[in-house]
Parts: C-alpha cells; structure tokens; sequence
C-alpha cells in the first residue's frame, strides 16, 4: 500500500480533471445548483452509510465538525457551485479552467501569510511555470466570459477552493475520510441548497446521460477524488497540493478533444510540458 503513496496526486488529478466533464454532461439536462444540491445530498448519505457499516470513528468535537462543514463549504460547495453556476451562464469551460487555474498562486500566498509554510526560488520558479502552462493551454480558446454574474462566480470559485484549501490546513486535524466528508458535504449542501431555491425553479429531467454523469460526479468526484484531495492535504503543505491544479486545464482540454471532438492545437502540449515541469519543481523536496 506504501508504494502507492507517491501515486496519489497522479490519481487525484486524473479523477478531478473529469468534474467539468461531468459538469459539461448534466448542464443540458438540469440547472447546475439543483443538480450540486442533489449530488451532495446523496453523496453525505452514501458516505454515512459506508461509516456506519466500516464502524468509522466520527469527530469528537463540535468545534472539529464546524471546521469541517467550513472547509467543506468553500471547497465543494463555493468552488464548485462557482464553476457550475459560470458555465451554465455562458462562461466557456476554458475560460473558467483559466479563471480558476490562478489557485496554486493564491493558495501560496495565504498559505505563506497563514501557515507560514517555507519559501523558495525553486517553488515559486515551479508556480510561476505551471501558470504559464495553464495560460498556454487555454488562452487560445478562451474569452468566453458569459454574463457578469458568470465572473463574479467564477471568482468566488477561485477564492473558495484556495482559502478552503488554507483552512482545512489550518484548522482540521486528522479525520477518518468518510465520516469527516459527510460533515463537509453538509457544509456544502448549506451553501448550494438556498440558491438553488431561490434561483432555480425546475428539477433535473432524468435522461441516461444525465444519471450516468451524475453517477459519475457522485462517486468518482465526491467520494474517491475527494477522499484523495483530504489524504494530501493531510500529507502534504498546502502549496504543494495547490500546484496539482495546474495540471487540471491541460487534462480537460485533451480529454474533451477524445469524447466531445473540442480541438486540440499544439501549445497544449507545450502548455502541458510547462504545467508538468512547473508542478515538479514546486513539489520536489526542499532542503
């Protein structure tokens, strides 16, 4: 089990990288909050169950679940409902990979400022070169800002997964993964549920692709990619687990290029070649 450690962001980027699939794949057939609000309903039940039956230990502090359901609000619930809420509203899945894939950077910053996490040359070459990748990757095929509100979301989604990720960091010890996730997808549920109440009127129509995508959001995206993002984040500096997103715009723009024919140019190569090199040096080991 040990030798699989080293593999974990390897497992975790290729799983989130499929979240705007799945984002892109039930948008036609229901509102993005609802489809969220329903996603992370059965998420917190489904986990609830796998704890009572693997007889997981639960938080022992109200303190330590309040923590929880924050993290697990800014994470899930103002990131994803950000991304969702933007897409929907006319915003390409480019131009929200590009918005969003500012993160590493931001999460550096308050992780320096916050966490007091240690600094280097090397990191910030690192970051600096996996943003440059990411821009490469998407800029060409980006501009498609959509509505204002689209912005306004989409930046909400870049704050929330970043001072998200610096919270859970900060505040949260370590926690049996399915019990501390269903108290994080409470947190998301709070946030996601009253919108989509308010702005949302209708449910989603139940066709085959959209419950395969939701399917797959449920148990691909809120439960094994979410169970890695908490294991490196326990692992792992807060720095180091924001750079992985810079490999998530290169990931999206291939594997759209393999299922829905999105064109692929040459600079996402070069692009993914940069976010590669750029997440290597900002994770390799410091003195």
């Amino acid at each position: 089990m040990q030798r699989l450690v080293p593999l974990l962001p390897v497992f975790f980027v290729i799983l989130w990288h499929t979240g705007f699939l799945g984002a892109r794949g039930t948008m036609p057939h229901g509102p993005a909050l609802t489809t969220l609000s329903i996603r992370f309903a059965l998420v917190l039940l489904l986990l609830a169950v796998l704890a009572w039956l693997g007889r997981a230990v639960w938080p022992g502090s109200w303190a330590q679940r309040g923590h929880l359901m924050v993290a697990g609000g800014l994470l899930h619930g103002v990131y994803l409902g950000g991304v969702f809420w933007a897409m929907e509203h006319g915003m390409s899945g480019a131009t929200a990979s590009l918005i969003v894939g500012l993160q590493p950077m931001l999460t550096a910053l308050l992780a320096l400022w916050l966490l007091a996490e240690r600094s280097s040359v090397t990191l910030w070459a690192g970051l600096i070169l996996g943003l440059a990748g990411t821009i490469l990757v998407v800029v060409f095929d980006a501009g498609q800002i959509g509505s204002g509100r689209s912005a306004i979301a989409i930046v909400l989604a870049l704050i929330g997964i970043a001072v998200g990720s610096v919270y859970q960091k900060k505040f949260v010890t370590a926690f049996d993964w399915r019990t501390g996730a269903v108290w994080q997808f409470a947190g998301s549920l709070v946030v996601t549920l009253p919108f989509a109440g308010l702005f949302e009127q209708r449910m989603p129509t139940p066709t085959a692709e959209y419950m395969f995508w939701l399917a797959w959001l449920i148990l691909i995206l809120s439960v094994a990619a979410v169970a890695l993002l908490n294991t490196l984040l326990q692992r792992q500096s807060a720095i180091n687990v924001a750079s992985y997103f810079y490999l998530i715009p290169a990931l999206v723009a291939v594997t759209s290029w393999f299922i829905f024919g999105d064109d692929l140019r040459w600079t996402t190569w070069i692009g993914i070649l940069l976010a590669s090199f750029g997440v290597w040096l900002a994770t390799r080991p410091r003195a």
